[in-house]
């Protein structure tokens, strides 16, 4: 697969969280938050300052998600990326 430009295609990371008693939060309680977070899978020649498996942070709100062989992934514009972890 080729990427084209300042777009990345990432995996969205599933975001459990346990709480101080144990329990385990679904990501249902993740929705109101305004950032998530996904692994980087590749990216376009113009993207610069992460690498392929990194971690990223990334708004909620942009991008799209599509199906590519058989696996749910999300593009993203370069613009779109808060912080690599």
């Amino acid at each position: 697969m080729k990427v084209l430009n300042k777009y990345i295609i990432v995996d969205k990371l599933v975001e459990k969280k346990t709480t101080s008693s144990g329990l385990i939060m679904s990501g249902d309680e993740y929705k109101d938050m305004r950032y998530q977070y996904g692994n980087v899978i590749n990216f376009g020649p113009l993207v610069s300052g992460m690498e392929i498996g990194d971690k990223i942070m990334f708004d909620r709100v942009s991008g799209h998600e599509v199906i590519i062989e058989d696996d749910r992934m999300f593009i993203l514009q370069e613009k779109d990326v808060v912080c690599v972890l």
